[in-house]
């Protein structure tokens, strides 16, 4: 694949043409978190942030479907206070990262981009007794998942929220024909506007008038030391769908490949693992999973899922905390979230 087979984010189609001011006040800034970085790679530019001691224990964040990497701004700058050092990347065709073209958007599209975000970082994270923990939202725990059982010497711990891959049932628009055979679109507005649908954001307004020619060049914005600003999911949604010309792309070829359902593999390789049946070698070995459900939840659906990882993972290793709300539960619930995982990991993990 050559590296232009690729949509480019708004990083490149976006911000160029806009003042730093009206930058400033998108739902999604581009220097929205500290440790900002563009990494350019095979598949196209991915948008990267990491801060926090560079002593500290390492933390991935790898978020979901929809909703790009700010849905974790909270909690990762709680555990950077508590002494972590956190990363967070956009998936592609998410937030800033491109869209990347002639390749399915599958796990393993998706679980190499985790090491392309981690071999980007000025430290290192795997190798020579390194290791991390995950912390991964939605279609982002099987993701994960395929990353640990790939790579489990590397992987401390995981805390999964809301994940995905045994999902019983779809959410509304998942299953349409377009999402599946887009070739049938009458139109590419068409898919579209059935991508706009399952998202639930509104149509978009009218397009930017911008000028190829009148390119302004804006001085490089330092990102914020420290998270303080709150996000507006919602508005970062349709921020999104409006102005990132690949995540349609994207969105409907990781709902026709992606891991979201049907993966025991993925489930029961790591349940494996942490159940104490296989890999000595890794930190995950006879530990426990924590996992976090929205109450109310009707695309992960809390019991079922407990109901399914119990078939592969004895109740002793397992700790299942649920929050109040849908599935959008994380980013409301960001300081219980955080709280939890700092007690979950600050207990004796291994299973007595």
């Amino acid at each position: 694949m050559a590296l232009s087979d690729k949509i480019p984010s708004p990083q490149a189609t976006l911000i160029p043409f806009i003042s730093a001011e009206e930058a400033a006040v998108m739902a999604y800034p581009p220097n929205a978190l500290p440790g900002a970085r563009d990494v350019e790679t095979f598949y196209g530019s991915m948008r990267v942030y990491e801060w926090g001691p560079a002593n500290g224990e390492k933390v991935l964040f790898v978020h979901g479907d929809a909703t790009p990497c700010l849905v974790f701004s909270k909690i990762a700058q709680g555990l950077v206070d508590a002494g972590y050092r956190v990363m967070l990347f956009d998936l592609w065709g998410r937030g800033y990262s491109d869209t990347p073209l002639g390749c399915r958007h599958d796990v393993r599209l998706f679980a190499t981009q985790i090491l392309l975000a981690l071999v980007s970082s000025p430290l290192s994270w795997v190798g020579n007794g390194n290791g991390f923990s995950i912390v991964a939202f939605s279609l982002g725990g099987p993701i994960s998942l395929a990353f640990a059982g790939a790579f489990p010497e590397s992987i401390r711990s995981l805390a999964l929220l809301g994940p995905a891959g045994l999902i019983r049932t779809l959410p509304d628009g998942y299953e349409d024909e377009l999402m599946h055979q887009p070739e049938l679109a009458p139109s590419q507005e068409a898919l579209r506007e059935k991508v706009r649908q399952i998202l639930e954001v509104a149509p978009s307004g009218p397009a930017l008038d911008i000028q190829l020619d009148e390119k302004r060049v804006i001085p490089p914005e330092t990102g914020p030391s420290r998270v303080e600003k709150t996000f507006d999911m919602g508005g970062i949604l349709q921020w999104q769908f409006d102005h990132h010309q690949g995540h349609v792309h994207s969105f409907q070829d990781t709902v026709r490949y992606g891991p979201l359902r049907n993966r025991e593999d993925l489930w029961g390789k790591v349940c494996d693992i942490i159940a104490g049946r296989t890999r000595p070698d890794s930190a995950l070995h006879n530990s426990k999973l924590l996992v976090f459900f929205g109450r109310d939840d009707g695309v992960v659906v809390g019991t079922e899922t407990t109901e399914d990882i119990l078939k592969l993972l004895p109740p002793g290793h397992l700790q299942v905390e649920y929050l109040p709300g849908g599935h959008g539960f994380p980013y409301p619930n960001s300081e219980k979230i955080t709280q939890t995982i700092l007690s979950f990991w600050g207990s004796k993990l291994s299973v007595l």
